[in-house]
């Protein structure tokens, strides 16, 4: 085939509003002109705003010092040895003992207390 006959076959086939996955769906083309339209361009917009004002209140929040709770307690103190922790949970988990879930939820509060 010649150069041109495959030009023409590739235009004709991007001609189509359709092209066929490689699960054999037919779905259609994206092309990267579509994001010009000022209905996508408003919610891309919508979309930043939105994530700057999280990325902003998390910051004031960082720079307060300020620790989020949950029914008057904190969620996370940040006051806890990690390497204690590890420790710990290194312990139990290569000691391979089986345990009744009483005993497992006083192992599972005494790893949270060394965090």
């Amino acid at each position: 085939m010649k150069p041109s006959s495959l030009q023409r076959i590739l235009e004709i086939y991007r001609s189509s509003q359709y092209r066929t996955t490689g699960s054999g769906r037919k779905v259609q083309w994206d092309e990267p002109g579509e994001d010009d339209t000022p209905e996508v361009q408003q919610h891309n917009a919508f979309l930043a705003r939105r994530l700057k004002q999280k990325q902003d209140a998390k910051e004031r929040l960082k720079s307060k010092g300020a620790v989020p709770s949950r029914d008057g307690k904190p969620i996370f103190e940040g006051s806890g040895d990690v390497q204690q922790f590890t420790l710990s949970f290194r312990r139990h988990y290569y000691s391979s003992r089986p345990m009744r879930f009483k005993e497992w939820i006083e192992v599972v509060a005494e790893l949270l207390d060394d965090l």
